[in-house]
């Protein structure tokens, strides 16, 4: 029986949905975004999308969900009052940190304020040692103390992470069951769950930004799937995680420090069908929406996962997709600096008020204004007509905050802040790519978002990129990502042992219970047996070295599947790669083992754009200034729909669609792929 699929990807501009229905047909709709955390938007375009569909939200069979709430909690500062339980001694974890300096010889260098308070963190009297043996046991009226000084704070919910609890996690789970007991409905995270691994701070710190994060989550995730029980949409939910896999509203709220990168992961994961779909296995992908542009690698056509990133200068040691994300948008705000510099971002204007032209009260210029002024966008075109843009308000507002201080025309000003905004993302790729060691010149970049196709072709010549690669959707990319995502569970244990005096046997007994704990997990969740997947990686490092490397494990059990020598080679192989030097007689020594059980999910047939047999021809020319040295000059602006496969077009060029809008320079070349990606070469 053929089913329904739904995909909703919330950002903090506009809500963008896809819709397939029995019949394989594609619904798509973008919707400016309700007030944050509101989900009213989600259920709006539900509304519109069943009802052009000809279906009711009953019939929906999966929906799939993508979010920025934890994200904005996490960045804006509006988070969880939460409370922080250490050992003894450890109080000040978070304030010391690890001392790493993200600039070192900045002297006036500020570390961000720690998530949880010192004011909100309390010791506790119990100690384990580096090997699990416990030194101070923790009594029952010790647990009773600490349990009433938690209370007197009024959390909303409290983290735990205690010394060396990763060895011997009972200290954790007694304090946690007493809390529980005391301060019922107020959620409590365990370092010893969300991160069991070695480094007292960046465990303390990811257990931090869960509980911080967790009511905010908690709270949106709860609401929405009361709201959606209401709207009549019986179908399972399922909510994007920050490594590329889904996770059920229990698995998201059990550990919600997975989510802090929902919103971008889908497009990453789009971008890996996008590389099989074109035989283009190495990409940047770059979406581009109303407040930030998200940056990712997709190498050997597989996107990159890492172990642990930072996040807003905080460590969150939890696997995620490597994505780069940086505030420029079509809503971030130009502005003159006192002297006379150009900034673009990092403020936004969002959706609300929105950038100058669209007539909502904003007063201040932004990327899309300048858009406008330049010709790039249609003001009687943007999303379809659904939000008309005033050119007078658009011109108005760089000629004021921009163009006068500067002492320029409005156009030159517009092309400024284009340029500025530009430069900002094509280092952020550059930061990603070349600074790893990548060829960026044999890469092709994938421009999604409603503003990735408008400035693409610029970074790409700039970057001297192979090509530019414009999805038949780019406006709604994540959310077609969506729903090409697995359900995923993550995790691992510390387990520090010399690869030479580690055996087949004590390896398969080491991984038992993570597979254990996976296969339970998935099959709660109601995946079937033959579509479970388990993954297992081990952090290898050689003896003496402070970093580890992830290197795959082959699956326990197979015939062979164990060999010392082959791994050791492996962790070399990685660390000639990452370091670009290796020293293959260096002993190497286990950190962690990893594991992720992936459940695979029904998921739709993506229908190509229907194309006509025919070439079409250009809808209309209109001005538009593409280079500053060459000014306005008639451009033809063409129908993406009018595009047949194997079509092409020599730029200058405009292509338009409800989504998006794509731009041909001067020199470019566009030609129509059969999947109806448009594929730009530079």
């Amino acid at each position: 029986m053929a089913e329904v699929f739904l995909a909703a990807d919330v950002g903090g501009t506009f809500t963008d949905l896809v819709l397939v229905d029995a019949e394989g047909r594609l619904f798509l709709d973008k919707l400016p975004s309700a007030e944050t955390g509101s989900g009213q938007g989600v259920l709006e375009g539900i509304a519109r999308l069943t009802a052009r569909a000809g279906i009711g939200p009953g019939d929906l069979d999966l929906f799939v969900h993508g979010f920025t709430v934890g994200t904005n909690a996490f960045l804006t500062r509006r988070g969880a009052r939460a409370a922080l339980v250490v050992s003894e001694g450890f109080r000040d974890v978070l304030l010391i940190g690890d001392q790493m300096r993200p600039e070192l010889y900045d002297l006036r260098i500020q570390k961000p304020a720690p998530v949880i308070s010192r004011a909100m963190t309390l010791e506790v009297r119990e100690r384990l040692d580096a090997f699990g043996q416990v030194v101070t046991p923790l009594t029952d009226a010790e647990v009773e103390r600490v349990v009433e000084a938690v209370a007197a704070l009024a959390p909303q919910s409290v983290a735990i992470a205690l010394a060396f609890a990763y060895l011997d996690d009972s200290h954790e789970r007694r304090l946690a069951a007493a809390l529980e007991a005391r301060l019922p409905g107020v959620p409590v995270y365990l370092g010893s769950r969300v991160n069991p691994q070695i480094e007292e701070y960046p465990r303390a710190n990811t257990t931090a930004v869960a509980a911080y994060v967790g009511p905010v989550v908690g709270g949106y995730v709860e609401r929405l799937a009361a709201r959606l029980k209401q709207a009549g949409v019986a179908a399972p939910l399922r909510l994007m995680r920050s490594d590329g896999g889904v996770a059920t509203p229990r698995a998201a709220i059990e550990n919600p420090a997975h989510m802090l990168l929902s919103g971008p992961a889908a497009g990453v994961v789009a971008g890996a069908a996008l590389a099989a779909a074109v035989g283009r296995p190495d990409l940047v992908t770059f979406d581009m929406g109303g407040t930030s542009a998200d940056f990712s690698l997709i190498l050997g056509g597989r996107p990159a996962l890492v172990p642990a990133r930072h996040v807003a200068g905080q460590p969150l040691r939890l696997p995620a997709l490597d994505i780069e994300t940086i505030s420029a948008g079509g809503g971030s705000i130009a502005t003159v600096d006192d002297g006379g510099a150009l900034k673009v971002g990092p403020q936004s204007a969002g959706a609300v008020p929105g950038p100058a032209c669209y007539g909502k009260g904003g007063e201040a210029a932004t990327v899309t204004d300048a858009a406008v002024v330049l010709g790039l966008l249609a003001p009687d075109e943007f999303l379809g007509g659904e939000i008309p843009l005033d050119p007078a308000l658009a011109e108005a507002a760089v000629r004021r905050t921009v163009a006068e201080p500067l002492g320029l025309a409005p156009p030159e000003a517009a092309a400024g802040i284009v340029a500025v905004a530009v430069a900002n993302m094509v280092q952020a790729i550059r930061k990603l790519s070349v600074e790893r060691g990548h060829d960026i010149r044999r890469f092709g970049l994938v421009a999604a978002g409603g503003a990735g196709p408008l400035y693409a072709g610029l970074m790409a010549r700039e970057l001297g990129m192979a090509e530019v690669l414009v999805p038949p959707y780019p406006g709604l990319f994540c959310a077609l990502g969506l729903l090409q995502s697995d359900l995923r569970h993550a995790t691992q244990r510390a387990w520090r042992r010399a690869l030479a005096k580690v055996d087949e046997a004590a390896l398969g007994e080491a991984l038992a219970p993570l597979a254990a704990e996976l296969t339970e997990a998935l099959a709660t969740d109601g995946i079937l047996l033959a579509d479970r997947h388990l993954v297992f990686e081990a952090d290898l490092r050689a003896l003496g070295q402070f970093h580890q490397l992830q290197v795959p494990l082959p699956a326990p059990g197979a015939a062979g599947w164990w060999s010392a020598a082959a791994l050791a080679e492996a962790f070399h192989a990685a660390h000639e790669r990452a370091y670009g030097h290796a020293d293959p007689s260096a002993p190497v020594e286990f950190v962690n083992l990893r594991a992720y059980g992936l459940g695979r999910l029904p998921r739709p047939e993506i229908p190509a754009p229907a194309s006509g047999g025919a070439p079409g021809q250009p809808a209309a020319t209109r001005p538009v200034l593409l280079e500053r040295a060459r000014g306005y000059e008639a451009t033809a602006v063409w129908r993406r729909a009018d595009l047949v496969p194997g079509q092409t077009l020599a730029g200058p060029a405009i292509v338009t669609q409800r989504d998006s809008t794509t731009v041909v320079l001067p020199g470019q070349h566009l030609t129509v792929h059969p999947t109806g990606v448009l594929r730009v070469t530079v």
